[in-house]
């Protein structure tokens, strides 16, 4: 584990959550709950990570997943009794029980997405798609160097071509792009979270790897602790980096030691 910044941080958030603070533990799916897979399809959680993440739970953190996938997607990659999950960069939101708010892009860059998706479609019918609420993921994965350089340059004569308005944002994500229509973002989600809280005592994290995560990280700012998992450092507002998978299951451990504790707290 790496400290970026404001090394008392993290023992603070602990500390509270240890002293019977209501726990809220926001995470990214690919790259923070699961491995990157060429399917993103079989992209499946690491092994620990529905256990553990339940036992977060039964001790009284709120779990939330914040993903650029859709919602209904990945709650059957992660069955999580109980989860709150707002997928699509933070443009739906699918409640614990069932309940669903999406995010009404403009219909007219909505429809210039579908137009987009179904030419690409015909040309490239290998590449994986991903038509979600205002947005169109484009895959790389499995990809030759070479290909991957002309699908990028087809998606932007394409977008050129059929956007002279400038209707479309281009977002670049790990081993793909995605053209969004211009709406609400991880951060918008972290927002959202917030300001339900009240002024309830919190110990709040948001874990992630990507970056849409670092809208989060910016949302979230002193209000918690930012956690990038990533093999490499980079440029961040995040306030901790994580390597790799081992450890993310030591911090979300650690959580689960300090809610156990928080919990007897409550009880004395």
């Amino acid at each position: 584990m790496e400290i970026l910044k404001k090394p008392d941080k993290l023992p603070a958030i602990v500390d509270s959550l240890a002293q019977g603070a209501d726990g809220i533990l926001l995470c990214d799916y690919d790259g923070t709950l699961a491995p990157f897979c060429e399917d993103p399809h079989k992209a499946v959680p690491y092994p620990w990570v529905s256990a553990l993440l339940g036992d977060i739970q039964r001790e009284g953190t709120r779990v939330i997943v914040v993903t650029g996938r859709l919602a209904e997607d990945l709650r059957i990659l992660l069955p999580l009794s109980g989860a709150e999950i707002w997928g699509s960069h933070g443009r739906e939101r699918l409640f614990p029980d069932g309940r669903r708010w999406v995010w009404k892009p403009d219909p007219r860059a909505d429809q210039l997405l579908d137009a987009i998706n179904t030419e690409l479609a015909r040309g490239w019918p290998h590449v994986r798609m991903e038509r979600k609420v205002g947005c169109l993921a484009v895959h790389f994965r499995g990809l030759p160097d070479q290909e991957v350089e002309r699908l990028q340059q087809t998606v932007e004569d394409l977008v050129r071509r059929r956007d002279p308005a400038g209707l479309l944002e281009r977002k670049a994500f790990h081993l793909g792009m995605e053209l969004q229509v211009p709406g609400p973002t991880k951060g918008d989600a972290v927002r959202g979270v917030l300001q339900e809280l009240g002024d309830r005592r919190t110990a709040i994290a948001f874990l992630g790897d990507d970056r849409t995560d670092e809208h989060a990280f910016r949302a979230l700012g002193e209000a918690g602790l930012s956690v990038l998992v990533s093999p490499l450092p980079r440029a961040t507002y995040a306030d901790v980096r994580l390597e790799n998978e081992a450890e993310v299951y030591e911090f979300l451990r650690c959580w689960l030691n300090a809610a156990r504790k928080g919990e007897d707290h409550d009880g004395q």
